[in-house]
């Protein structure tokens, strides 16, 4: 085996090590939604979140990844169905430059760079199902994550990694605070006005807390999550560049350490007294923030 065909050996096995990270991360959205809402509903949630990988990865095989990597302004027309056409996915780090482009090598191949960005495109439906919690219907759910892994997110996604208009313009999002979360919360937003409250959670004009009836999952689901986002950031750098990875890894931590302290502090002077949901949400904050731009803001971190 040649130098360059290691490299890509490698880089293959790193990306789909973080992919599988990534994965994982559903079972930490799916225990930290069941562990938030009540008992009788626990058993739906955890449904939702263990179907909506299944359809994220047909609908985005099918259509998803030539929307959103192929060529095209604002989404890409020149891709086919089931991964066929021009590819523009992530070129695959500094590594891929220079004397790799030369020997026209195409670095990671595309049915790895595929499945990378099929988790990411996961995650971003499984954003939605917390914030429908208890009130959507199993049915609905499924087709409104198929239109959105297979339409909405890959067209949004184009406009940033995929060459887009946002990309020509000067736009950076990393590893996804705005190509994955955002589009997840803007969706969960969309869907919680239409649905509406749960029932309870306003009496008389006032919010009316819902406990969540299982904390433990919640702290299970919030330490899988805080795993994963090391799948999430580092994995974006699509090449085992050690040095990228340590210092992106090192401010992903510092980013949810600091969410943390400051959800907690934040939860203590405002009630009181500690708020473990609060905690853990000051965690996943904290994570999703640094999402973006964790390989630039590294740089100050010490070689």
């Amino acid at each position: 085996m040649s130098p360059a065909e290691l490299k890509v050996a490698i880089d293959t096995v790193w990306v789909l090590l973080a992919a599988f990270l990534v994965f994982w991360m559903n079972a930490g959205f799916g225990l930290v939604e069941a562990g938030l809402c009540r008992k009788k509903n626990a058993v739906m949630v955890l449904s939702k979140n263990f179907v909506v990988f299944a359809v994220a990865t047909l609908a985005y095989w099918a259509i998803g990844f030539g929307l959103m990597f192929s060529d095209g302004g604002f989404v890409g027309t020149s891709g086919g169905w089931f991964l066929s056409g021009a590819d523009n996915s992530p070129a695959m780090g500094d590594a891929y430059q220079g004397i790799f482009s030369a020997l026209n090598w195409t670095g990671v191949p595309l049915i790895s760079k595929f499945f990378f960005q099929l988790v990411f495109a996961g995650t971003a439906a499984t954003i939605v199902s917390g914030s429908v919690n208890e009130r959507t219907k199993y049915s609905t759910f499924i087709v409104f994550s198929l239109v959105l892994v297979g339409v909405m997110y890959p067209i949004t996604g184009h406009w940033i990694w995929g060459g887009g208009f946002l990309a020509k313009m000067g736009f950076f999002d990393f590893a996804g605070s705005t190509v994955v979360h955002s589009v997840g919360g803007w969706a969960a937003l969309a869907g919680a006005i239409v649905i509406g409250p749960r029932l309870g959670r306003y009496r008389k004009g006032k919010v009316t807390p819902v406990p969540g009836h299982q904390m433990g999952y919640v702290f299970l689901g919030g330490l899988i999550l805080w795993l994963g986002w090391f799948g999430f950031n580092p994995g974006s750098t699509m090449a085992a560049d050690a040095e990228a990875i340590g210092r992106i890894a090192l401010a992903t931590n510092l980013a949810a350490a600091s969410g943390i302290l400051v959800a907690t502090f934040y939860a203590w002077i405002r009630l009181g007294k500690p708020d473990f949901s609060l905690t853990v949400n000051g965690c996943l904050a904290g994570l999703v923030a640094i999402t973006a731009p964790c390989a630039f803001s590294a740089r100050w971190l010490p070689s």
